[in-house]
């Protein structure tokens, strides 16, 4: 009866621990909530880009490409001004209590990664791009917190 009794349990025992081993995580469940971790807070960054093709090109295809390519990288250019900042270059020459001339320049350095585009319009031959940038709190005292 003992031997019954015990042979019962260990299988009971046995086949709850099989049972718990065969947890495993769904699509519908992220891992954060899964193992307990807080979620982590992002900031979304938006730039609008624009694009307009050149004069010289040979195919309405290549136009638009183009002009796409254009808008993608004045979008990066104003999410990296966004992030980075501008550095400003100036130089004004007067002559006779007269200004002669004036330049401005400004540049901007930074890496942008991890753009996605949230929408494209091609419309009268202006291509225009919408951005977005996320980035997470970890991320942006790592590479702003100075």
């Amino acid at each position: 009866m003992k031997k019954t009794l015990l042979f019962v349990a260990v299988a009971l025992a046995f086949t709850a621990c099989s049972q718990k081993s065969n947890i495993s995580l769904t699509p519908a469940q992220p891992k954060a909530e899964v193992y307990g971790f807080e979620t982590v807070p992002t900031a979304t960054f938006t730039a609008f880009g624009d694009g307009v093709p050149p004069l010289d090109t040979y195919s309405p295809a290549q136009a638009r490409a183009l002009a796409k390519r254009a808008a993608i990288a004045d979008a990066q250019r104003q999410i990296a001004t966004k992030l980075f900042g501008v550095k400003i270059n100036a130089k004004d020459t007067v002559k006779d209590a007269m200004l002669k001339s004036s330049v401005i320049e400004a540049r901007v350095h930074g890496l942008v990664k991890n753009a996605a585009i949230v929408d494209e319009q091609y419309k009268d031959g202006l291509y225009r791009v919408e951005l977005e940038v996320q980035m997470d709190k970890a991320t942006w005292e790592r590479l702003f917190a100075y």
